[in-house]
């Protein structure tokens, strides 16, 4: 089953939006947590630092002397002062518990004795404020300050946002107060906070599918309007006309599109036909050319000569080659073949162009490569492919690197070496499968001073002499070799190339279209 680039943009939008949430909301939750655990221990320590006295000596001033009433409003009005604070027991330095705010809220306790476990009987009786935490049990005493164990050694802090179970506040030489701590309000804000976070990434998704739609609408549209006004053509209604409003490249193409098809409307005799067509094919080409770049449209590039050509083998050639930068110190260059020649391989290669050219910010090399090969697989014919070679040069970095689909292999001249070599090649030609990620692969070549690359379309190795003998690439690596070695500049080298080229055809015909990049390092 085909999925469309507008699918394809809204499932990888949507998906970056989910996940980058979904990760920013665990972080961001999970510090909150920790800020809010702190501020209900920190809180909840100075509560019991301030209100510990009050409670013993309003213990002893009424509810030792039967007056439960009046001390039970106190504990009352000190609970709506801390919501944190769920429990307030207080103990004798024997381990007797004489007031819990649990049990005797309604009169005071008499019964049996009740005591406080051994374990609990030293953080009553300690001189310094005992804490023992929820999730572990730990007992700890602050001294001075500090953290320290039964043993006043020191020990490690606790971890900000410690969930704290109790505290034991010493509040004279009978008694201490124990303050239990309540976590109720921290669950209720951080799930506030999950529900206002979920809203926002709804929100973040749909917008996601909003952006997908048009950016998908602006690719997509002008491509499919050019494929089926080729199709119309193809069919005899030369009365097709396709609109293109893109300002770019393929606005070129569409209206070089258009102005066949009038020609081809008002075309009767054959002869006619024939000229107009002729005449057409003379404007595409001459399009086709404003897509490729002369020598002084090629950017400055430090420490870079660079120097290209294409020789088409008919008026409209598959070749296409391009040099595009992406930032202040980044080059995106590329040759490509689409398979055959003329006015087929020119659309596609035209389209191509105006591919790399809207993709060419995409971060990684193997980004760019797939975006492009779904828009050919999807808006061309079965039958045409593009084999092509993308190179990136970082002028901080001094780097070279390239991905290779199913293209030529590169020509690495080494001055360290003295000797030309070629690089590894792989992937498959684009439009050829849907999903080509896999068989792509990122390579960087060791480009240093005074060496070149050269990289070249198959109308070279290919070139014939007679229908016997090919030029091949053995022969093209020695010749590259030696003019590398011998040339001072890449324009030299470039002409000395195609020179030798034409030398060995000596006059046969040219049979595909020539096409090279030369890369110099200086």
């Amino acid at each position: 089953m085909k999925i469309s680039i507008k699918s394809k943009l809204m499932i990888a939008i949507t998906l970056l939006v989910t996940v980058l949430f979904t990760f920013s909301a665990f972080i961001f939750v999970k510090e909150k947590k920790v800020e809010f655990a702190q501020d209900i221990y920190l809180n909840a320590l100075a509560f019991s630092r301030l209100t510990a006295d009050s409670v013993v000596s309003n213990y002893e001033l009424y509810l030792a002397d039967s007056g439960f009433v009046y001390f039970n409003r106190e504990i009352s009005d000190l609970f709506d002062k801390n919501t944190d604070v769920s429990e307030i027991t207080v103990v004798s330095y024997t381990g007797e518990i004489v007031y819990d705010s649990l049990l005797d809220n309604e009169k005071k306790y008499v019964g049996e004795l009740r005591l406080v476990g051994d374990d609990l009987l030293g953080m009553i009786q300690s001189e310094d404020i005992a804490l023992r935490t929820l999730e572990d049990q730990k007992i700890v005493f602050l001294h001075d300050g500090k953290f320290v164990d039964a043993l006043q050694k020191p020990v490690a802090p606790l971890p900000e946002g410690t969930l704290i179970d109790f505290m034991v506040m010493p509040a004279s030489e009978k008694y201490s107060v124990v303050y239990k701590l309540d976590y109720a309000n921290l669950y209720t804000r951080l799930d506030a906070m999950r529900m206002r976070i979920i809203y926002l990434a709804l929100f973040g998704v749909l917008l996601g599918v909003l952006m997908s739609l048009v950016m998908s609408r602006q690719v997509t549209k002008p491509v499919f309007a050019l494929v089926k006004g080729a199709e119309s053509v193809a069919a005899g209604d030369f009365k097709t006309r396709v609109v293109v409003q893109t300002h770019d490249e393929l606005a070129y193409l569409g209206d070089a599109f258009n102005k066949m098809t009038k020609d081809l409307e008002e075309s009767v005799e054959a002869k006619v036909y024939q000229q107009r067509v002729t005449r057409e094919l003379e404007l595409a080409a001459k399009i086709q050319d404003q897509l490729i770049p002369d020598d002084d449209e090629i950017p400055k590039v430090s420490d870079l000569d660079i120097a290209a050509d294409i020789i088409p083998a008919e008026e409209i050639g598959g070749d296409l080659y391009d040099f595009l930068r992406v930032s202040e110190s980044k080059i995106l260059m590329y040759l490509g073949d689409v398979t055959g020649h003329g006015v087929p391989a020119g659309i596609v290669s035209s389209i191509a162009s105006a591919l790399f050219y809207g993709y060419r910010k995409q971060i990684e090399l193997k980004d760019i490569l797939v975006a492009v090969n779904g828009v050919l697989k999807a808006k061309t014919m079965p039958n045409m492919f593009m084999t092509l070679c993308l190179l990136l040069w970082d002028e901080i970095a001094k780097s070279l690197q390239y991905v290779s689909a199913g293209h030529e292999q590169l020509i690495h001249y080494s001055v360290e070496l003295d000797k030309a070599v070629l690089m590894p090649s792989g992937g498959v030609a684009l439009g050829m499968f849907v999903d080509i990620e896999k068989h792509l692969k990122t390579a960087s070549v060791d480009f240093k001073k005074g060496d070149c690359i050269l990289v070249y379309s198959d109308g070279i190795p290919e070139a014939w002499s007679n229908p016997k003998d090919v030029y091949g690439v053995e022969r093209l690596v020695d010749t590259f070799g030696k003019f590398s070695r011998t040339l001072q500049t890449a324009a030299e080298i470039r002409d000395a190339v195609i020179g030798d080229v034409n030398a060995f055809r000596n006059g046969y015909k040219q049979q595909d279209d020539i096409t090279i990049i030369v890369l110099k390092r200086i």
